[in-house]
């Protein structure tokens, strides 16, 4: 009874990671654009 074959074990693994795709992205959606002084980025040149 606690034999599993092959394609279950991959089909399990498959569903798992699916799964957990569409938690991250439901948790972490993409980013949206922010305005340029609230940009994550660094743009400017740096000066000494």
């Amino acid at each position: 009874m606690g034999d599993h074959d092959a394609a279950l074990d991959h089909a399990i693994r498959e569903v798992a990671a699916i799964l957990g795709d569409a938690l991250v992205r439901l948790l972490f959606p993409t980013p949206v654009d922010f305005p340029e002084t609230e940009s994550p980025h660094v743009t400017a040149p740096l000066t000494p």
